[in-house]
């Protein structure tokens, strides 16, 4: 049970912490804005956690089922039902890693859907199960070119799994771990799977001149997808625009940060058999996409660099925001020492994780409005 006067506590905490503003400016212009995100925060929002729940992610999925609205989220193989906007647990589904409603051992990716999961289980299949843990389909990944060395579905750097339920397609995509010189020639790095034909079809594009130079850097080789109304958007870590794939058309646009930006390599370190990869942390970078489809907003994620000294090092991070038609709109701007960089929309507004969290019962989520 969550005491109220915790409740209290914790938001008298995040008001001073944040300086929350009690008129949220409203940055409709025809010029662009900028502005620090705690100006649009609302409210927050908290979570129960169970005895069983060390955790909860930053990113849970919004669902609304007969007119009642719910949260979900999947953490340690047990998928969470919260009510929402009161945030209380409501029921807990244990899933099975083997046997024939097993979803694997190694997880490294799923979504949650009204009616389904779909997981990327063990590097090797789709499993998509329903939410009562009962697997009904599997999926076998393709084999992939010697360039690609080796593929790895995921859904590392805040990429997403994509569900088009009016055509039973789902997006998968394959990132690099770290780049590898063959890779500058792959393409295939986009993925659709077909749960009515049982087929699968790649979408290719290749990464821009100059990632030569970031070879083993496990955060400058790294892209990020967001598939929008249609269109695919690839955010390169040292890129300033963003690639947009829309059927056969390929084309750029603008998603600059408003800072100036350096982008520093990492190195790697061989230490026995293993290869340490040592990213240069004070290097500007580009990180994932969010997409807001209640506000219609998409939010670029940049990590700018480091401010502070020795251990106090902060991320001096930003949203740069644009329109569903990619116009860029503006830009906000925050530290890592208050939000999470990654969260999840609701008709209400986009919710991002506290970092600071006074409770092992609860974790609190800020909602943000930005209404461009």
């Amino acid at each position: 049970m969550i005491i109220f006067d915790l409740r209290n506590l914790v938001l008298c905490f995040v008001v001073i912490a944040i300086s929350f503003s009690c008129s949220i400016r409203n940055p409709k212009s025809t010029e662009l804005f900028t502005g620090d995100l705690k100006e649009f925060i609302v409210d927050t929002l908290y979570l129960e956690k169970d005895t069983k729940t060390k955790i909860l992610p930053s990113d849970l999925t919004y669902i609304e089922i007969n007119g009642v609205e719910f949260l979900y989220a999947f953490v340690n193989y047990r998928l969470l039902k919260y009510s929402y906007t009161d945030g209380k647990l409501m029921n807990v589904q244990e899933f099975e890693k083997e046997g024939p409603d097993g979803i694997g051992t190694w997880i490294s990716g799923y979504l949650i859907t009204e009616n389904d999961m779909f997981f990327i289980s063990d590097n090797k299949q789709i499993v998509r199960s329903d939410l009562n843990g009962k697997v009904v389909d599997r999926m076998k990944f393709p084999e992939v070119s010697e360039d690609r060395i080796s593929a790895n579905f995921n859904t590392m750097n805040g990429n997403s799994i994509t569900w088009i339920s009016s055509e039973k397609k789902l997006i998968v995509l394959d990132v690099p771990f770290v780049l590898k010189e063959p890779n500058l020639s792959y393409e295939d790095w986009i993925w659709v799977f077909d749960f009515d034909s049982g087929e699968s079809k790649q979408i290719s594009f290749k990464y821009p001149e100059g990632y030569k130079q970031f070879l083993d850097d496990p955060e400058l080789g790294v892209y990020s997808h967001k598939y929008v109304s249609g269109k695919h958007l690839i955010s390169f870590p040292a890129t300033d625009s963003l690639l947009v794939l829309n059927g056969e058309k390929k084309f750029w646009v603008d998603g600059k940060s408003s800072h100036t930006l350096i982008f520093e390599k990492g190195k790697t370190e061989p230490h026995g058999e293993w290869t340490v990869f040592l990213p240069n942390l004070n290097s500007s970078r580009y990180k994932w996409l969010l997409h807001d489809p209640y506000q219609k907003i998409i939010l670029r994620y940049l990590v700018i660099g480091n401010e502070g000294k020795d251990d106090l090092k902060l991320n001096k991070t930003s949203f740069i925001i644009l329109d569903e038609q990619l116009e860029k709109k503006g830009e906000v701007f925050f530290t890592n020492e208050m939000f999470s960089g990654f969260g999840f929309s609701t008709p209400q507004g986009l919710y991002l994780k506290l970092i600071p969290q006074l409770s092992d019962d609860f974790e609190g989520y800020v909602r943000v409005r930005v209404d461009i």
